[in-house]
């Protein structure tokens, strides 16, 4: 094994991997990224320590695992390096360890059982997570515990670079199925993944004092928000019903972290986040009227705005039509316009990032082209999610979000005010 700077890390890619990739390059900026693929980047980062990066991996929401390289590998010589990396560890208990590989087809369990043999020889007492040849997902992973032993070893292939490096946070599920208000949604309301909101937030590429949401739904911005420490949170919706559903759920959620972050305390730990700092509000406000949000309700006008915007009528893959769709498109553009406006006439300076919808006609999809002119005729602009030079985002420099099968799609978008108005 070749031993590498320290520096290094590589995250593992979600489904939406630009969009994963755009996250890391706002969080860890554009000079400490080194080279990607679809599945995996990595970023050099420096003056952290595991832990630390540990915490602030729990804020990104598009990277599955963080893995920290200690060296350069390849795949003949990656079982005998696991072997020494573990050998050289001091286990008090018996260890469990996994594999992973990155760019390359390896036969994870069949090598981890060759592994555990040589180690069992050593009068080490071993376990392997792996019992197929392919990567433990996420729940495996938490349920062994490999983030805190540190023994889920990765080789990785990127750039004719063959890397080996140990897993020090991975994606909790348990967690967002915890804070996911969209676990009682239907097709018409409460549709925005944690997940996404964690990367809107961090594509925003702001420091985050305070929080808007003039469609907030259920509140499930409000919450992933208040999860990651901003400590002013405003969210507005034009139903009633909404902007009471989106109170309960986020007062619901703070009041369950009140509860854990008093039993830190008492056992005599400092708790990351102080939800007793935190100010929040929801109010009914119908966003064609979002000027009312800064004059009444006391909005900054440089709190970051992060929002699913209206995605139109629902329709299903059996009424979808490329007439309705039209129809949807010209309400949703006078809807927008008259909130564009509002934003400019208030004179609103902030940073905003928001999903509009594209639709799925069968195969063929439609946009809501007009969302650019009617940005750009109130005064705002569009910027780049990833350096033009990557050549990765759409032509108005946005990135999409969809899953399969479904009519609606998302269109991520960050907006600011145009320069010199």
């Amino acid at each position: 094994m070749k031993n590498t700077p320290t520096s290094l890390y590589a995250f593992t890619l979600g489904r939406e991997w630009k969009l994963s990739l755009a996250e890391l390059i706002c969080v860890w900026w554009e000079d400490a990224y080194q080279m990607h693929s679809e599945e995996i980047a990595i970023f050099q980062i420096v003056g952290y320590s595991d832990e630390q990066l540990a915490k602030r991996f729990i804020t990104l929401g598009g990277s599955i695992r963080m893995i920290a390289i200690t060296g350069e590998s390849s795949p003949e010589t990656f079982p005998t390096d696991t072997i020494a990396l573990i050998s050289g560890q001091r286990h008090e208990s018996k260890i469990t360890f996994a594999l992973g590989a990155y760019g390359l087809e390896y036969r994870l369990s069949d090598i981890g059982l060759r592994v555990k043999k040589t180690l069992t020889e050593k009068w080490l007492s071993v376990r392997l997570a792996n019992t197929e040849n392919k990567n433990i997902n996420a729940a495996s992973h938490k349920k062994d515990k490999l983030s805190r032993t540190k023994t889920e070893y990765n080789l990785i292939v990127l750039s004719d670079t063959t890397y080996i490096g140990y897993t020090i946070a991975c994606q909790d599920i348990d967690a967002y199925a915890n804070r996911d208000t969209a676990k009682v949604r239907d097709m018409v309301v409460g549709m925005m993944p944690p997940k996404l909101v964690q990367m809107m937030i961090n594509i925003s590429g702001t420091a985050h004092t305070s929080l808007y949401d003039p469609f907030c739904g259920l509140g499930t911005t409000l919450i992933e928000a208040a999860n990651m420490w901003i400590l002013e949170v405003s969210g507005s919706d034009i139903s009633s019903d909404m902007v009471r559903a989106s109170k309960d759920w986020l007062e619901e959620f703070i009041k369950t972290e009140l509860v854990w972050q008093e039993r830190i305390r008492t056992a005599g730990g400092t708790p990351a986040k102080d939800f007793t700092q935190l100010v929040r509000q929801v109010f009914h406000l119908d966003a064609r009227e979002v000027k009312t949000a800064f004059t009444k309700h006391n909005v900054k006008k440089n709190t970051t705005i992060i929002s699913e915007g209206y995605l139109g009528e629902v329709m299903s893959p059996r009424d979808i039509t490329l007439d309705r769709v039209q129809s949807e498109r010209r309400k949703l553009a006078n809807m927008y316009d008259a909130f564009f406006r509002g934003l400019f006439e208030v004179g609103y300076t902030g940073t905003i990032v928001m999903s509009f919808p594209f639709w799925n006609i069968h195969g063929t999809y439609s946009y809501l082209s007009e969302i650019y002119d009617i940005i750009r005729k109130n005064w705002f602009q569009t910027v780049s999610l990833l350096p033009g030079d990557m050549g990765l985002n759409t032509r108005e420099w946005s990135l999409l979000y969809r899953r399969e099968n479904q009519t609606v799609g998302r269109e991520i978008v960050r907006i600011i005010r145009q320069k010199n108005v």
